[in-house]
């Protein structure tokens, strides 16, 4: 598991690629598991939406996120690589999420997120989408700025969906 968890970390340092990454669905299922668990205790401590509602909307975001990798994969002959890809992005947002953890609890001991706080969450929001971007530049050949455009698009894809599909995610009821 540390040799993994070491994977992820240079991939979200950029000193790995997604070919990498074991091709195992084996090791893809508990990086899911883990992943699934950390997002309910991260979505958990910053708001009160249901811990079903909340999993619903994560799990949709990240399949939005896997199946369009797939398909722009597949577009480009390159299907074979879905596997190592989805696992590094998945091991990516794995490792940004424990690093996230300490501002979470910070968060929760003062009461609510300051504006010191927010700044750090947009800055690991903004490390996920670089990670995300070079991810996307390595696994489907093409440059850096056209990962960043799809690592973006992805995100504003999921985020529209979520907020037409499940919209009491983002603003819930008082």
């Amino acid at each position: 598991m540390k040799a993994l968890m070491t994977l992820f970390w240079r991939l979200a340092i950029f000193r790995a690629g997604p070919e990498d990454t074991p091709y195992s669905p084996t090791i893809l299922a508990v990086v899911l598991m883990m992943w699934t668990g950390l997002q309910l205790v991260v979505g958990l401590s910053q708001n009160d939406v249901p811990a079903g509602l909340l999993l619903v909307s994560q799990w949709l975001a990240l399949g939005i996120l896997l199946f369009s990798t797939l398909v722009l994969l597949s577009f480009k002959g390159l299907a074979g690589r879905w596997m190592q890809t989805a696992t590094a992005l998945v091991g990516v947002d794995v490792v940004l999420s424990i690093v996230n953890l300490p501002l979470l609890a910070a968060g929760v001991l003062l009461g609510g997120a300051s504006g010191g706080l927010e700044l750090f969450y947009l800055l690991l929001v903004s490390w996920q989408l670089a990670a995300q971007a070079f991810i996307f530049h390595r696994a489907l050949n093409v440059g850096p700025f056209l990962g960043l455009a799809i690592a973006m698009m992805l995100l504003v894809l999921s985020f529209g969906t979520i907020a037409t599909v499940l919209p009491s995610v983002l603003v819930p009821a008082s």
